[in-house]
């Protein structure tokens, strides 16, 4: 009779396992990646195999995809649960909790990075455009002046070039010299943007990090009560 294959333990996620797997994604700076990506994919698989070495609490992680899955469902409760009470009238959403502060956190920069992603390519067709443009140009001007010598005399007897050609020359050196320009501008403002988007990451983790500050220092405050009511102090 066969042996019977040892039964996998299933994974029971609780409050602190879901907090220190958000906590792994700030740290990692998971969506600072593309999403589909290898880095991002092993990223994923770095904050599994941390997870997975953790002792207290531990986690039985199979794969890296079960840390995705688990920041989706995650996501996906909080944001139902923000328009829900969005759209309630009259009720007044309660302060957000550590957890729900860093799930807010990392669909913020999630959005972030999609948003950018979205501009560079715009970015990048609309240059695409304006040089696929100046090389149609450039290409007719080239035809007219191919044309203009099988008609010109002299220059099929090596004699000097026919100025006719010089508007069109100075038509291609101008839309170059533009398309060269708003090439440069573009990368400019997508630095603006990724400078600003840096920032603005930074300030959101600074609030974040004193928000676990000031949340501990409740605990602190409510423990020291509890310890000065046993022993008769208060």
């Amino acid at each position: 009779m066969a042996a019977k294959q040892p039964k996998q333990t299933v994974m029971e996620w609780s409050e602190e396992h879901d907090i220190i797997l958000l906590r792994e994604m700030i740290s990692r700076e998971i969506f600072s990646f593309k999403k589909g990506s290898p880095d991002r994919g092993k990223t994923w698989e770095s904050i599994q195999e941390f997870l997975n070495q953790m002792e207290n609490p531990k986690f039985h992680i199979k794969e890296k995809r079960g840390v995705r899955d688990k920041w989706n469902i995650l996501q996906g409760k909080f944001l139902k649960r923000m328009r829900e009470e969005e759209a309630a009238s009259g009720i007044e959403c309660e302060e957000l909790s550590e957890k729900d502060t860093l799930i807010e956190e990392l669909s913020e920069r999630e959005r972030s990075f999609q948003v950018k992603e979205k501009n560079t390519a715009n970015d990048k067709e609309a240059a695409e455009s304006v040089r696929r443009k100046a090389m149609e140009r450039m290409k007719d001007s080239k035809r007219k002046t191919s044309q203009d010598s099988d008609l010109d005399p002299g220059l099929a007897a090596g004699g000097k070039k026919s100025r006719k050609t010089a508007p069109e020359v100075v038509d291609f050196l101008k839309e170059k010299a533009k398309c060269e320009q708003t090439q440069r501008q573009q990368e400019m403002e997508l630095r603006r943007k990724e400078l600003e988007e840096n920032a603005k990451q930074q300030r959101r983790v600074l609030e974040v990090m004193q928000r676990q500050s000031e949340a501990q220092q409740q605990i602190n405050q409510a423990l020291l009560v509890l310890i000065q009511k046993a022993f008769g102090t208060v």
